[in-house]
């Protein structure tokens, strides 16, 4: 600033911190975009393009509008709104999207409730779209959003969490300070970093920073980045602990796979010992299974015999059954015989 304030002060940092305002600069946009859409749903004579200039000046007036009169309230000691105050002072990303939340509620058209289109997600896919299309147009310019996010911030900053309060006299006193000023904007120093954001916020950052440079978490010699960490200790690092190759002959030893060479060269003659275990093992494997073998097929040709003989058994029980029931047809007939005999010499007497 140019102009002498009523305190002698004629120049003011005023810098904020970056990471609020971008989200308070996001909110006004979104909350543009809900407003207009809302106020025109089921309107065929307007649209959200129509009214957003309009309906721009007016939310922008709603809440230099409503802070100030929260700060009359808040100096005139009315208790509530002090407390207010103080909640906004400490959240205001929070407090900034309360009153837009109000002021959109206030521009809801009549279709809107009715049609149950507030919760609708046609009318979140209409606003995300207007939103991508007031930007591409600079319906509202994220500089004077920007402006409009750091007023409302510094007016309910009162602790000055989130801005920096300090005023000088002297025009090169402000050129030292904001150099030095922890709300400075700083680019992150790691190499592939490409963030930007309040010097305030340097440790915070570089404590998740993917791109930051940290001792191998397994205690090798390398230094590799956050974000190849997890696939450095998991291949190629040489603290890794592997099996030794002859695990499975018998060597039982895990080591970093860096230590294999002296490993292997240490106990060549150990593995040697329990590859010949392992085959002699083998041998013993192979000649037990000739022998299993060579028992399934003798037991296999006896269940053979057994079951031809069966067959034969079978086939005899089932030729005498054939023959009884041979016997029985020829028992019947001749017993019918004998009754038509003993009938037409009943009829013969009876006549």
């Amino acid at each position: 600033m140019s102009t002498v304030d009523e305190d002698g002060y004629s120049s003011r940092c005023d810098l904020c911190d970056t990471e609020v305002i971008q989200s308070m600069t996001e909110l006004l946009l979104r909350g543009l975009a809900t407003a207009s859409v809302d106020s025109t749903t089921g309107d065929i004579f307007k649209s959200a393009s129509s009214v957003a200039v309009s309906v721009n000046s007016e939310l922008a007036n709603y809440l230099l509008v409503r802070t100030e009169a929260l700060l009359h309230e808040s100096v005139g000691g009315h208790e509530d709104y002090s407390d207010q105050l103080m909640k906004a002072s400490t959240r205001p990303t929070e407090f900034l999207s309360d009153l837009i939340d109000d002021f959109v509620a206030s521009k809801r058209n009549m279709m809107s409730h009715v049609s149950g289109f507030l919760s609708s997600e046609s009318r979140l896919n209409r606003i995300k779209d207007f939103m991508q299309k007031m930007e591409m147009e600079n319906v509202w310019t994220q500089d004077v959003r920007k402006a409009t996010a750091e007023t409302i911030l510094e007016s309910i900053d009162m602790k000055c969490i989130f801005h920096c309060p300090e005023r000088f006299v002297e025009q090169d006193k402000l050129v030292d300070h904001r150099s030095q000023c922890k709300f400075r904007v700083v680019n992150c120093k790691n190499d592939g970093c490409s963030a930007s954001f309040s010097a305030i916020h340097i440790e915070e950052h570089d404590s998740i920073c993917p791109f930051k440079t940290l001792p191998c978490h397994q205690l090798c010699e390398q230094h590799v980045m956050r974000c190849e960490m997890d696939r450095h200790c998991a291949t190629v690092c040489p603290m890794k602990l592997i099996n030794c190759p002859f695990y499975h002959v018998g060597c039982e030893t895990a080591f970093p796979q860096g230590n294999l060479d002296n490993h292997c060269s240490k106990l060549l003659q150990t593995h040697m010992l329990y590859v010949l275990q392992a085959t002699t093992r083998q041998n013993a494997t192979v000649n037990d299974m000739n022998q299993r073998l060579q028992l399934l097929e003798k037991a296999q040709s006896l269940n053979e015999m057994s079951g031809a003989l069966d067959v034969r058994s079978l086939t005899l029980i089932i030729k005498e059954q054939e023959a009884k029931i041979k016997k029985l047809e020829r028992d019947i007939k001749t017993q019918e015989a004998k009754m038509k005999k003993l009938e037409n010499e009943f009829r013969s007497r009876n006549a």
